[in-house]
Parts: C-alpha cells; sequence; structure tokens
C-alpha cells in the first residue's frame, strides 16, 4: 500500500480539500463512494475534518468559512517556504488569495489564484505532512489542470515551481518538479469548458471499479457527467452533494505499475 510519513518534495501535490455548506452530508457521501473515516478536528481548526483511509490522511472536508468560497476540491503544492511561494506568484502574475499562515503546528499555507484565475495552494508540512498514503483505491491518484491557455499555464507553473514538460500531443503536457525530473501532475488544454466554468484544478481520486463507484454516485444522488475509457484505465467525471466536480479512476494493470515506479521514485 503506497503510504508516505514525510514532507513530500517541493513542487507535487500533496494535498486536497473542499469545502461544504452541510460538511455531516458530504462526509456520508465520500464516506460511502471511498470508505474513508472522517474524523473532525479541534473547535480551533473550525470543523475542518480529516478523512482517513487505511487509518492514513487522504484528503479533507471543512465547512465552508465565506458564502462566495466555492464548492471545489482544492489542489495543493508541497512548497519548503510557503512565503516564497507566494512570492513566486505573484511575479508570475497571479494573485494570493490567502496571505501564508501558520496553521495549529500542523504546518505551514497559503492559497492563491494563477494568472488564468485557477484556484490552488501551497503547504509547508510540519506534524501534517499532507498525503500519507496515495495511488491506492479512495485515495488521490492524479492533478490536472484545466486550462483554455496552455503556454500561459506552462510559464506561470514554470516560474513559481520550477516545472518543466513533456509534450504529450497537441494539448496536454504533463509536469515534472524542478528537483528530480518526476512527473507530478498534467495541464490540459480544455477548450471545452462552459464559459462559467474558470480554469481549474481537476482532482482524480482512484477505485477499485469505475462502473461500480458509478453505480453508488448514483445512489447517493451525485452526478455522472460522463464516463469514458483512457490509455489508464476506465474513468468517469462525477458532480458531488453540492456541486463539486472531480474524477475517478480505476487504473489499469499496466498504469498501477507505472504508479508503483513513482512510488518507488518518491
Amino acid at each position: 500500500m503506497p503510504t508516505r510519513d514525510t514532507n513530500w518534495p517541493a513542487g507535487t501535490p500533496n494535498w486536497v480539500d473542499c469545502c461544504f455548506d452541510d460538511v455531516k452530508k458530504a462526509g456520508d457521501f465520500y464516506a460511502k463512494l471511498f470508505g474513508w473515516d472522517v474524523q473532525e478536528g479541534p473547535a480551533e481548526m473550525g470543523g475542518y475534518a480529516l478523512c482517513f483511509k487505511h487509518g492514513r490522511s487522504a484528503a479533507a472536508i471543512t465547512p465552508r468559512m465565506a458564502p462566495e468560497v466555492p464548492t471545489a476540491w482544492s489542489t495543493f503544492f508541497a512548497s519548503d517556504d510557503v512565503d516564497a511561494t507566494a512570492e513566486a506568484v505573484r511575479a508570475a502574475g497571479g494573485s494570493v488569495i490567502a496571505e501564508p499562515m501558520g496553521v495549529a503546528g500542523a504546518g505551514r499555507m497559503a492559497f492563491f489564484t494563477d494568472a488564468e484565475g485557477a484556484a490552488f495552494g501551497a503547504w509547508q508540512g510540519g506534524e501534517h505532512h499532507g498525503f500519507g498514503i496515495f495511488n491506492e483505491s479512495g485515495s488521490v491518484g492524479w492533478n490536472d489542470l484545466m486550462t483554455r491557455d496552455l503556454e500561459g499555464a506552462k510559464a506561470f507553473y514554470g516560474k513559481v515551481f520550477g516545472f518543466s514538460y513533456d509534450e504529450m500531443g497537441a494539448d496536454y503536457v504533463t509536469c515534472k518538479r524542478a528537483s528530480d525530473d518526476e512527473v507530478v501532475a498534467g495541464i490540459h488544454l480544455a477548450g471545452h469548458l462552459p464559459d462559467e466554468v474558470p480554469a481549474n484544478w481537476l482532482t482524480h481520486f482512484v477505485v477499485a471499479d469505475r462502473d461500480s463507484s458509478v453505480a453508488i454516485v448514483e445512489e447517493l444522488d451525485g452526478e455522472v457527467l460522463m464516463s469514458f475509457d483512457t490509455p489508464f484505465g476506465p474513468e468517469a467525471t462525477i458532480r458531488g452533494p453540492e456541486g463539486e466536480v472531480f474524477n475517478v479512476i480505476s487504473y489499469t494493470a499496466e498504469a498501477e505499475e507505472e504508479a508503483e515506479h513513482d512510488r518507488d521514485a518518491e
């Protein structure tokens, strides 16, 4: 089982969370879909609830802190110095939405939008390192930026995280972190995005079986936006209980072997 007990290398997606009006309902939905054990944190954490899989941290859900905050899965990237990352975001043409702050000894975080408006965060691990489990059923396996400006996104994230890129076709690149050239994320030219949908980081959760997960979503009154096959395995795009969109994927044997290689490289 792929697990981690130390901080992630800088530039690696190392956490996801999502805010809700009804945290209890959301927790029940994801507990049934992914087998999560949802545990609300101490009062000083404002209802921030960690979601565990096999006893290890997989994600978090939290109450909505302000009406204007959208319900969306947010991707965080590992940083060795969140303050320096915030300055890099500004210099690259992005915006700092939440200034760097300490989080009760757990670590240090900040939240941003990139030059096109896609939201993302940075997490500098302390007692909480980020993902304790990954690439495993019920945990995050991948993160893609959906953008209308591929070249602009490449330039922005290259400046902020030092990413270099492998071209995977006319509309997709993979992002390689600066420290060792390991592939850690992707950027997709998504011209199909509706006008009202901003550029966004899309979280992919691994599941044992795509079709069984789709059936659970439908039973729980979620919405399956599309199901499709990819070279990496059967996949589906889901809309959750408060409109949040995410993907589920069931790895093929070949993709699982590649994921195993990536785990060994961490």
